[in-house]
């Protein structure tokens, strides 16, 4: 039985999912406030890399400096991994809205806070609050998209959620670089923008009905077809995903000071291009490849592209070389998240829509959080530079590519398409 079946109705259209009468009508409002909220958790990796090697060197003398600068990216990640499952819970057994409003004020509160912040210490668990908020952003606006439409639908915004991200990134990466020829604490005042939605999202979005507003027999009813073997697979691709996707973020701009390119300008425009091979691949799922291949070779030739991508990072030796090769990496990025987002939405009755959601949210950002440590690990223990720690991770990534592929020859099913 297909969702659409299981489920009765969507929240969107004349009824909700317990039939208990007609919900509002989403509009392009609705849709533009929920894809722009998902777009804020770029700002933790698209805003501060070009910063980063200023900030290096501004705490120098501060012990494990490699480490922990990196990880003023990568901690909120760690949170997002730690809190997006019980926050997906949370929403699904009380409500979305309030959870969303509230995190979208305090989120400016505590991203604004490295403004004014000197120890590298306070800073990283500044970046912590501000994990939790984005946990609550990314899960609670992603589960409303899931609630607010369905069907193809719902299928074309989850995959513009990744376009609208990739398009954040593109712009904030470019501004990065020029925000930081201002000094390193400089990117840090876009964190404020999450005020703006914060209003928006009081007067126009509503809640919708839920497993809060659920009897327990259709509790049971609607739950029959989560399958939670189905979930741990995909949070298991989620987490590999992770670590790959977060390796332009923080590592492109050591990548380009290695062969001897240090304009944050120059290094923020290549982080664009990035950006612009990540949008594009989104919009090649979105309008090619979701309609004419499933989830197995969508993943297969995404992983496959963006695999290319890091070895050519590898044997770049100049910026343009590195450029094109970030721009590959972002096509291949831009194929294969999609890919994953939509495959886990389709996978999860109403009832556990927010704790999968969030769970797939945890996998990735936990991946997220992971990369810095396994690059830093595999340049400092075996692989010699930056860039040679980076090929390495080639091989996780083309490996996916060749167990999708095989999958997919096999004719095995990964999901309902």
């Amino acid at each position: 039985m297909s969702h659409s079946t299981a489920l009765g109705a969507s929240p969107a259209g004349p009824t909700g999912p317990t039939g208990l009468g007609a919900m509002p009508q989403p509009r392009l409002i609705h849709a533009l406030i929920l894809l722009v909220t998902c777009g804020l958790n770029v700002l933790v990796t698209a805003i501060l890399g070009p910063s980063l090697p200023a900030m290096q060197a501004h705490f120098q003398d501060v012990p494990g400096v490699e480490y922990l600068v990196p990880m003023t990216m990568s901690m909120p990640l760690l949170t997002v991994a730690i809190v997006s499952v019980f926050v997906g819970e949370l929403a699904d057994r009380f409500g979305r809205k309030p959870l969303l409003v509230g995190s979208a004020v305090l989120y400016a509160a505590v991203g604004t806070a490295p403004l004014y912040l000197d120890s590298l210490y306070a800073i990283l668990a500044s970046r912590c609050a501000l994990g939790i908020m984005e946990a609550v952003l990314m899960t609670v606006s992603t589960t409303l998209i899931g609630d607010y439409w369905s069907g193809a639908q719902r299928d074309r915004y989850m995959s513009l959620q990744t376009t609208v991200a990739s398009t954040s990134a593109f712009l904030f990466n470019t501004l990065g670089g020029l925000i930081a020829e201002q000094g390193w604490r400089a990117p840090y005042t876009v964190f404020a923008i999450s005020l703006a939605l914060a209003p928006l999202m009081a007067w126009f979005l509503w809640e919708p009905r839920t497993r809060a507003s659920m009897t327990p027999e259709q509790f049971a009813q609607d739950s029959q077809s989560f399958r939670s073997d189905r979930l741990g697979m995909i949070c298991g691709f989620a987490v590999l995903l992770g670590i790959a996707f977060l390796t332009v973020p923080v590592h492109f701009g050591f990548l380009h000071g290695a062969i001897g390119v240090r304009s944050p300008a120059q290094i923020g425009m290549a982080y664009g291009i990035n950006s612009l091979g990540v949008i594009a691949g989104t919009l090649i799922f979105g309008w090619v490849l979701a309609t004419r291949l499933n989830v197995a070779w969508q993943l297969a030739l995404g992983a496959l592209i963006s695999g290319i991508g890091f070895v050519l990072m590898r044997q770049a030796g100049d910026y343009q070389a590195l450029t094109v090769a970030g721009f590959v990496n972002g096509l291949g990025m831009g194929i294969v998240l999609p890919a994953m987002v939509t495959w886990n939405m389709r996978e999860l009755p109403v009832s556990r829509r927010g704790m999968g959601i969030g769970a797939f949210q945890s996998a990735f950002q936990f991946g997220l959080f992971l990369n810095p440590l396994i690059v830093v690990w595999l340049e400092q223990h075996g692989a010699g530079s930056r860039a040679a720690a980076v090929g390495w991770l080639s091989w996780a990534v083309l490996g996916l590519a060749a167990v999708a592929a095989v999958t997919a020859v096999a004719g095995l099913r990964l999901g309902r398409r």
